[in-house]
């Protein structure tokens, strides 16, 4: 079972690199497959094989986009609910976007705070 559900995690990131290719300019193709591949890397495949390749593609090149402009040393924070109208993704739930320098227990304190305030977390990247 195990193998299967990562096989069918492969395929579905297949598809949204393959969507990277259709979608993004020629010169930051690789860069965008390369980010795809490593978003969704460590990801557990019952977590986003329900999901859309469509909606997959927008939550990482958002993300992606977001980051790419943060100086180093500095943190970059948003909330929003993506509707495919504005975004080009949706989902039902607020997104929380969080880059910055590695920085230890950053994951569990903002999972511990958000639960803290009776807010589920559905998935985290």
């Amino acid at each position: 079972m195990r193998d299967k559900l990562h096989t069918l995690k492969q395929e579905l990131v297949d598809s949204v690199i393959a969507l990277a290719e259709e979608r993004i300019a020629k010169d930051k193709q690789a860069e965008a497959k390369n980010f795809v591949k490593q978003f969704y890397a460590n990801v557990a495949p019952q977590d986003i094989l329900s999901e859309e390749p469509e909606d997959l593609f927008g939550s990482a090149l958002s993300i992606w986009s977001f980051g790419k402009t943060r100086p180093p040393g500095a943190a970059k924070i948003r909330a929003y609910n993506p509707r495919f109208e504005s975004t080009g993704w949706q989902s039902p739930h607020t997104v929380i976007e969080i880059v910055n320098d590695d920085m230890p227990f950053l994951v569990d304190s903002v999972t511990t705070a958000l639960t803290t305030l009776d807010l589920t977390v559905h998935l985290v990247i």
